[in-house]
């Protein structure tokens, strides 16, 4: 949502009141990590699975991360 809305949205991730997941790649050229970071600290109360070496695209190996990181978020 933030890519398709450019500025506008980015000053108004902190108007998102829901538990939030973010998943990201640290290798990700097309949306940088640092982005991750970004997000973490404006949407309040929002966690990040870290998927180390994992560009834009999912690799099969992430797939655990995700389904556990995600069963987490909904149980806690």
């Amino acid at each position: 949502a933030a890519l398709q809305g450019g500025e506008e949205y980015w000053n108004r991730l902190n108007e998102i009141k829901q538990p939030t997941l973010i998943i990201h790649g640290t290798d990700d050229k097309i949306w940088h990590y640092k982005n991750a970071g970004f997000l973490l600290e404006k949407i309040k109360g929002s966690n990040l699975i870290t998927l180390e070496g994992t560009g834009h695209e999912l690799h099969v190996d992430d797939w655990k991360s995700i389904i556990d990181g995600i069963e987490k978020h909904i149980n806690d």
